[in-house]
């Protein structure tokens, strides 16, 4: 959801970069884009160990705080093409989900704020609360997502900014796009996704399938 349907990581950025000053510490952009994709726990889970001198939990809260206040202000956009995709899949009879490492009601909200309905558009629904704790780059997720849309792993298309969503579907055998936002195609994603670097591109490849 976050890079691939809305503009949502460009907000990330900017707490994270707050946050660092904020907190004086020096935690890299390359570290941050290693967190992109897993759940809140994983993330505090993780940058515990990687800075344990650091108030972590404050730390995230900061960055929490300034995404959701920018949202409630709607100081994001919908990623380009993203409608138009969703009207061509549809008419294709493309089966849809939206598998995302937020929360119900957080996901609601944001469609909500662009003036859009999930049960609108996706077919099946995968939140934090249904992932029984599991994380990108576990495919958990994307398999419940497929199970749930009644296809095959290896039928199942993901669609993804991050390096974790991407590693997640080559582990559950599922194929991996990678929506291009802010995060580089890594070698990793090189080798083992089709990149594109809008959604629009997205009609070619099914086109070719």
């Amino acid at each position: 959801m976050d890079g691939v349907i809305f503009d949502t990581e460009s907000l990330w950025r900017k707490a994270f970069l707050a946050a660092n000053k904020k907190f004086n510490v020096d935690i890299t952009e390359t570290y941050r884009q290693g967190m992109c994709g897993k759940n809140e726990k994983l993330v505090r889970e993780e940058l515990r160990v990687h800075r344990p001198s650091l108030d972590v939990d404050a730390y995230r809260d900061f960055m929490l705080a300034s995404v959701n206040h920018d949202i409630s202000v709607g100081a994001f956009e919908v990623k380009p093409f993203f409608e138009e995709t969703i009207h061509y899949l549809k008419e294709k009879g493309v089966k849809i989900a939206l598998a995302t490492s937020s929360h119900k009601v957080r996901a609601e909200n944001l469609f909500r704020l662009k003036g859009m309905k999930i049960a609108g558009i996706f077919e099946a629904t995968i939140y934090a609360e249904d992932a029984l704790g599991k994380s990108k780059p576990d495919p958990y997720m994307f398999l419940e997502a497929a199970k749930k849309l009644g296809v095959k792993p290896e039928e199942a298309v993901v669609v993804e900014d991050s390096i974790n969503g991407i590693e997640a579907a080559v582990r559950g055998n599922l194929i991996p796009v990678m929506a291009v936002d802010l995060i580089p195609p890594n070698d990793f994603a090189k080798e083992h996704a089709k990149i594109i670097n809008s959604l629009n591109e997205l009609k070619d490849l099914i086109e070719e399938a």
